[in-house]
């Protein structure tokens, strides 16, 4: 299944999470094809392994090349309910990192992770990805207001609070060259994220704005990933710009004994 977290995100002051979607999805609009048995797009057998080969870069073009294995790891339980642990021993070059999702038939949901973050600890659990999947098709993943940003951005001393909206598209199935090979019928997912940031000394708002564009391989998961976030610029200070990319070097599909 490995969902690149964010839903949804990495970013400089904190850990975001890329995908997100609230458990009341809403303004869910239905459009175009359902895809055909879209759990196999996000396999979660305990054992399942998937390495990458990732990058990051800034704006002025420095880059850092990286190596990240995900893994199935095993089950836990959190606050009553069954999760399955997804295990990243590098998320996007910043170290080790655990996930927790659980997928039923209305599709899968996030129930946090390790390190987590206060914002974080605001919104989960919520659902990540929403079955049935319509090619064509976009959801609200989620509209919220008044949320603690958790950083000071503008050093007087408070922290900010945030709106955040975010929303994802199901484009089209591709075929998609990775290091690990070729894969077809790849479903092609974007999404974009906005913070609206108000600075307590000014009132003035600013935004934040992350977009992924993530393909997922029948029976394979993840095989290619890209995410791009801008900050905004704060009393003079430029804005700053990241992206990361990750792309499929193996995998394997060995379970393990942790059934």
């Amino acid at each position: 299944m490995r969902l690149k977290t964010s839903p949804f995100i990495y970013l400089n002051f904190f850990i975001l999470i890329f995908f997100i979607a609230l458990s009341g999805l809403p303004g869910r609009t239905e459009e175009g094809t359902p895809i055909q048995d879209i759990e196999r797009y996000f396999p979660d057998e305990i054992g399942m392994t998937w390495t990458y080969r990732g990058s990051v870069a800034d704006q002025v073009q420095r880059v850092g090349a990286y190596t990240n294995i995900a893994s199935v790891k095993g089950t836990a339980e959190k606050k009553g309910v069954q999760v399955k642990i997804f295990a990243e021993t590098n998320q996007a070059n910043d170290g080790p990192a655990e996930s927790y999702f659980v997928r039923d038939k209305e599709g899968i949901t996030y129930h946090g992770g390790d390190p987590t973050t206060p914002f974080e600890s605001q919104i989960v659990p919520y659902r990540v990805i929403h079955f049935p999947i319509f090619l064509n098709g976009t959801f609200s993943q989620i509209e919220k207001s008044g949320l603690a940003f958790g950083r000071d951005l503008d050093n007087d001393g408070k922290d900010e609070e945030t709106d955040v909206s975010a929303r994802i598209t199901a484009v089209s199935l591709e075929t998609v060259s990775t290091p690990a090979g070729t894969f077809k019928n790849c479903l092609k997912l974007q999404g974009t994220m906005t913070l609206q940031i108000a600075l307590s000394g000014s009132g003035k708002v600013v935004q934040l704005t992350d977009t992924t564009t993530n393909w997922f391989a029948p029976e394979v998961g993840m095989v290619k990933g890209t995410e791009k976030t801008e900050f905004p610029s704060i009393e003079g200070r430029g804005g700053q710009g990241i992206i990361i990319t990750e792309e499929l070097t193996e995998y394997s599909k060995e379970k393990s004994s942790l059934h």
